[in-house]
């Protein structure tokens, strides 16, 4: 038997994101509204979670999931109307999907008692599903239903066998496709009692010409089965394609086994008469029936039975002979255009990348030093393809944010119902693309700030019907791209931040101090004080203070910022700003003393030597062009001595604030590998990190974010002290 491992993980992660699709077809009506396609989505994914589970021998999850099938297939069939509370039945089914999925990853011999939350789940589906009866004929899924036959005579064009025929012919690739002939087997034994199998054997080619890595089997099998003709043909939806499915009713008519003989001479070669020899074998067909099957001497008109199994079967039997009759008329396979990669693999890229990067800085210096215009010219080739490579490298670490945002429409349903609250969740952006290693750790910041707009945001629908405003409130998650960095925004319409409830709730817990005057930015950033709740009661989602502090914790550990945006009766706005990627930045090179400093690139606006006299060292700003802008001296901030020689300013930005940073020598533009500094300096502001020069000269980065907002603290402190020392003067 083959090692299936390998596949068996592959399953899970496609499962998984199976589960993934299920939950977003139920709760997006806008993408997928109720139509017969989206319900054919939906069916569709039941049945491949529940295919696949078959293959890999998980008996429990597929009887879970044959059920939800079965529930799909009526909705798709509208026998059923997709109602809300179909919706919360299906999406609790889903969560019983992963439950399974995730213990089964651990161990394969799982029953459905083992996870009891499934049995009032199978109860309530139950009450949706219909009894469905019918049987399929040769062929695929398509192939049309017809009631099984009752028992006939010899003399009638009925076969006395009352098993299902099967005649499997696998083709020659199977193995190379990742498929096990057994694993078909054993999951048809979870719904079907085989009476009689016999191998059939495809010609083995000479030794000298055998590979071991083709398939050369075939099954002849008769067994007994209540199921129906879906559930016998989904079992080989994988493998349908390529290989020879015959599946013949208990009590077919005999043409559809003269036809299945001729197929398997027309496409396998195999003879009519060794095939019908087969049959009386195993008691499928008496003598006298074999010969009638091989003469063809029956008559379909005297039957409807077999009459309508032979007009039906004309097309699919057809089309199946066009596709396999030979090599050359064969469809070409479909090009997959993706393809999975393990993370540690691409973290080992990244690093090389990175490690690739710094070496090509030293050649770069090394062939500066020594002059040699072709060896410059050589290397600076080098230099661009290691950029392209950078850039590349660092693509297939980016991922569409939605996979991100899809988490939050079930949270955001479930949490409206428990509220009582009308709430619309719009998601603008989906497409934006974040550093994969920013996914886990941005999840659970939004998901408290979505909870909290939800919860404390929103009013009820009297207040806002009494506000004159919609009775559904709406909560939109955007993501955008914006100077090198990823902006997500959660707003809603809601009654915005209460100021002064924040601000007494932060003086009663003794959070800051009754001297202290604060900015309307200060006083909205109390939330994310430890223990901060402006909750007067305790609930199930909020009112414990534990939530909003982890946001800011983890966003800073991400080198973002969040700024807040409320006004009163219209609604507020959460804004994270993160950077574009952890990894590999363009880099500017500058020096403060004899200490090598690094700034992000694209945070960098101009470089400018002003005269001393636009420095205005007592408030802290520079006149730029007749723009005043607060400044930072890295000498002043670093604790260093004055400088003696000319400085330069770094004119930088960040959001839609600026300022400059005061440098002693400027130095070039450099690719930047950023390594972080370990959990002693984990405290330490204004730096986001290390790396290392092509000098092999270690350099800190710069953390700009962090330096402008301390630029902007400084000057609205100044401003604050001198307008309180003016009004006191005027008093």
């Amino acid at each position: 038997m083959m090692d299936l491992s390998k596949a068996r993980v592959i399953f899970f992660e496609e499962a998984d994101e199976l589960c993934d699709a299920l939950e977003t077809a139920l709760l997006d009506p806008i993408a997928y509204p109720p139509c017969t396609e989206t319900y054919n989505l939906l069916f569709r994914t039941a049945h491949t979670i529940k295919g696949s589970g078959g293959i890999f021998g998980l008996e429990a999850l597929v009887r879970f999931a044959h059920v939800v099938e079965n529930v799909l297939e009526r909705l798709r069939s509208n026998q059923l109307a997709l109602s809300d509370e179909l919706v919360s039945l299906l999406l609790a089914s889903n969560d019983h999907l992963r439950r399974l999925l995730l213990t089964s990853a651990g161990s394969e011999a799982l029953a459905l008692d083992d996870l009891p939350e499934g049995i009032p789940l199978l109860e309530s589906l139950h009450q949706y599903q219909a009894v469905q009866s019918g049987v399929a004929l040769l062929g695929a899924v398509s192939t049309p239903q017809i009631e099984a036959a009752p028992l006939a005579p010899q003399t009638s064009p009925h076969a006395v066998s009352p098993l299902w025929q099967l005649s499997l012919r696998f083709h020659p690739d199977t193995f190379r496709f990742g498929f096990d002939p057994l694993s078909f087997l054993h999951y048809l034994q979870g719904f079907c009692t085989i009476k009689h199998i016999e191998t059939v054997w495809r010609t083995w080619p000479a030794m000298q010409l055998f590979d071991p890595t083709e398939c050369f089997l075939g099954f002849e099998i008769s067994m007994e089965s209540d199921a129906s003709a879906d559930k016998i043909n989904g079992t080989f939806d994988f493998v349908k394609e390529d290989s020879l499915i015959g599946i013949l009713p208990p009590h077919a008519p005999l043409a559809l086994y003269r036809e299945l003989a001729e197929r398997l001479h027309a496409q396998r070669g195999e003879e009519i008469a060794d095939q019908l020899s087969r049959w009386c074998e195993r008691q499928a067909l008496s003598n006298q029936e074999a010969m009638q099957v091989k003469s063809g001497s029956f008559t379909l008109a005297e039957d409807p039975i077999a009459k309508s199994a032979s007009t039906t079967e004309q097309a699919p039997a057809s089309t199946e002979q066009a596709n396999t009759s030979s090599k050359t008329a064969k469809p070409p396979r479909a090009e997959s255009q993706s393809i999975r990669i393990e993370t540690a693999k691409l973290d080992r890229l990244i690093n090389r990348v990175g490690e690739l990067v710094i070496a090509a800085s030293g050649t770069k210096l090394i062939a500066q030093q020594r002059g040699d215009a072709e060896l410059i010219e050589s290397v600076a080739i080098i230099n661009t393809l290691v950029e392209s490579i950078r850039d590349d490298a660092l693509t297939l670490r980016m991922v569409p944010v939605d996979e991100i945002f899809s988490r939050f429409p079930r949270m955001v349903r479930e949490t409206s119902k428990q509220l009582g609250k009308a709430i619309h969740l719009e998601i603008k952006g989906a497409d934006t693309e974040v550093d994969k290693s920013m996914v886990e750790k941005l999840t659970d910041p939004l998901m408290h700030i979505i909870r909290n707009a939800v919860d404390h945001g929103l009013e009820s629908a009297a207040q806002r019907l009494a506000a004159n405003k919609p009775e559904v409130g709406t909560v939109t998650l955007n993501a955008y791209h914006d100077a090198g960095s990823v902006v997500v925004e959660v707003s809603d319409d809601g009654a915005g931040i209460n100021r002064e409830k924040v601000l007494a709730k932060a003086l009663e817990r003794s959070l800051i101090s009754d001297e202290r005057q604060l900015s309307d930015q200060e006083i909205l950033q109390l939330i994310f004080l430890p223990g901060f709740s402006t909750a007067d009661a305790v609930s199930d989602l909020s009112g414990r203070g534990v939530g909003m502090d982890v946001v800011k914790r983890n966003i800073e550990s991400l080198r973002g910022e969040i700024e807040i945006h409320s006004r009163p009766g219209i609604g507020s706005t959460f804004r994270l700003r993160l950077p574009l990627t952890l990894a590999i930045i363009d880099g500017f090179h500058v020096e403060v003393d004899n200490s090598a400093l690094v700034m992000p690139l694209d945070m960098m606006i101009e470089c400018v030597d002003l005269p001393p006299e636009a420095m205005n060292h007592n408030t802290r700003q520079i006149n730029l062009r007749g723009d005043w802008l607060p400044f930072i001296s890295l000498r002043e901030l670093f604790g260093l001595p004055a400088a003696h020689s000319p400085e330069f300013i770094v004119i930088v930005h960040y959001g839609e604030n600026r300022a400059g940073i005061v440098v002693d020598r400027l130095i070039g533009e450099l690719q930047a590998v950023i390594k972080p500094l370990g959990d002693i300096f984990k405290s330490l502001r204004g730096i986001s990190g290390s790396t290392i020069l092509g000098s092999g000269k270690p350099a800190l980065v710069l953390d700009i974010p962090q330096l402008i907002q301390h630029a902007w603290r400084r000057e609205r402190r100044f401003i604050r002290q001198h307008t309180d020392a003016a009004v006191l003067e005027k008093h």
